[in-house]
C-alpha cells in the first residue's frame, strides 16, 4: 500500500509539473513576443543597436514575466491536471480505492510548495537584479555600451515630503557630494494646493541644506516670476533620507529594503509602501500554495453540480479572483488604508479559508 501511494504521488506530481512548466513557458514566450512588438523600435533606435540589444532585453525582461505568472501557471496546471483525471475517471478510481480528497491533492500541494520555494529564491536571486538592470537601461534609452550602474544614483525622482512635492531628473552621490539635476519643488498649503514652484538646473547638498543653481521661482498667488542665480532651499530632507525614499522596492534585495525601512523609521518618514512591498516578497510566492485548494473543484465536483468544463472554469475563476484581491489589497496597504500585514496576507488567508471550505464540502 505504501508503494502504491508513492507511485500515485509520483504519477500525479509529474503530470502536474509537466503541465505547469509547459504553461509557464507558453506565458513567457507569448508575453515576451507581445512586449517586443511594443518595445522593438525603442530598443533598436540607438546607434549600434542590433540583435544583441534585443537578446539583452529578452534576458532582462523574461525573468520578470516568469516570476509574475508562476502562480497563474500553477493554477491552470492544477485545473488541467484535475480536469484530465476527472475526464478519464481516474479520480473516481482513486476515491473508490479509499483515497480522500486531501490525499488526492497531496501531490499537487507538495509540488506547489516546491514551486513556491523555487519562486522565492528565483525572484530574490535573479528577478531583482534583472529588474534593476532593465530599469537603468530603459532610463538611458537602451543605449549601447552603457557603463555599469552606480548604486548611489537615482533617476526620475518624485517624492512628497515636509509639505513639498520634490521632483528631479537624477540624484547622484559623487565622493562626498550629493547632486540633483532637473529639480522642481512645489510647495503645498494646508489644503494641498500649490502655492509656489521652484525650478532649478541643479542642486547640491552643503552645510546641512540644499543650494539650487539657476533657479526660477513662480508664485501661484501673485503670478510673479523671480529669476535667481543661486537659492538656498530650506528643507529637512537630507541625502540619506532622499536615497532611502527613492529606493525601488521591487529592484532591491531584502537586506537593502530592511535597511531602507529602518532609515525611514529613524527619520519618521512614511514606511507604508516599503513595508507592504517587503511583506509582499513573501506573500506573492506563497500564493502558489492556495492554488490546489481553488482548483480542486475542477476534479471533484459531481455531475449534478455542472459539467466538467463549467467546473474547470469555476476553478480558474476562483484563482483569477485571488489575483485581483491580492493586487487590490497590496495597493491599499501601500497607500496606508489598511496595515501592511493585512494588505500583504489577508487575501492569502481569506482564500485559504475558501479553499478548505470547498474541500470540506466536496469531502462530505
Amino acid at each position: 500500500m505504501k508503494l502504491a501511494g508513492q507511485i500515485f504521488t509520483l504519477y500525479v506530481g509529474r503530470m502536474f509539473l509537466i503541465r505547469f512548466l509547459g504553461l509557464l513557458f507558453f506565458f513567457v514566450l507569448l508575453l515576451q513576443m507581445l512586449d517586443l512588438l511594443n518595445r522593438s523600435s525603442d530598443i533598436l533606435a540607438p546607434d549600434g543597436a542590433g540583435m544583441e540589444s534585443v537578446m539583452r532585453y529578452i534576458s532582462l525582461r523574461a525573468p520578470q514575466i516568469a516570476s509574475q505568472f508562476t502562480p497563474f501557471a500553477a493554477l491552470l496546471g492544477i485545473v488541467f491536471t484535475l480536469a484530465g483525471l476527472s475526464h478519464t475517471s481516474e479520480i473516481t478510481v482513486m476515491r473508490a480505492a479509499g483515497l480522500s480528497v486531501h490525499r488526492v491533492l497531496f501531490p499537487l500541494g507538495f509540488s506547489c510548495f516546491l514551486i513556491a520555494c523555487a519562486h522565492f529564491v528565483f525572484h530574490e536571486v535573479v528577478t531583482v537584479k534583472t529588474s534593476e538592470a532593465l530599469d537603468y537601461w530603459e532610463v538611458n534609452d537602451y543605449a549601447v555600451d552603457l557603463p555599469p550602474e552606480d548604486s548611489d544614483t537615482r533617476t526620475d525622482i518624485r517624492i512628497n515630503y515636509d509639505g513639498e512635492i520634490i521632483a528631479a531628473a537624477s540624484a547622484a552621490r559623487i565622493g562626498g557630494v550629493v547632486l540633483l539635476t532637473g529639480v522642481t519643488i512645489s510647495s503645498l498649503d494646508n489644503t494641498g494646493l500649490i502655492t509656489n514652484v521652484i525650478e532649478a538646473r541643479a542642486a547640491r547638498y552643503e552645510d546641512g541644506g540644499w543650494r539650487l543653481f539657476n533657479a526660477r521661482r513662480f508664485g501661484a498667488l501673485s503670478l510673479a516670476v523671480d529669476d535667481n542665480a543661486d537659492v538656498i532651499w530650506t528643507n529637512t530632507l537630507d541625502p540619506e533620507l532622499l536615497f532611502a525614499m527613492t529606493l525601488e522596492p521591487d529592484q532591491t534585495s531584502l537586506g537593502e529594503l530592511t535597511a531602507q525601512i529602518n532609515q525611514l523609521n529613524q527619520d519618521r518618514a512614511d514606511t507604508r509602501g516599503s513595508m507592504t512591498s517587503l511583506l509582499s516578497r513573501f506573500s506573492k510566492p506563497m500564493a502558489t500554495l492556495v492554488m490546489p485548494l481553488l482548483g480542486a473543484i475542477a476534479g471533484f465536483g459531481v455531475h449534478r453540480q455542472g459539467v466538467l468544463l463549467a467546473r474547470a472554469v469555476t476553478g480558474a475563476a476562483l484563482g483569477f479572483a485571488y489575483f485581483v484581491a491580492e493586487n487590490l489589497a497590496l495597493a491599499l496597504g501601500a497607500l496606508g488604508v489598511v496595515p501592511a500585514i493585512i494588505g500583504a496576507f489577508f487575501p492569502l488567508a481569506l482564500f485559504m479559508v475558501v479553499g478548505f471550505s470547498i474541500l470540506l464540502a466536496m469531502e462530505n
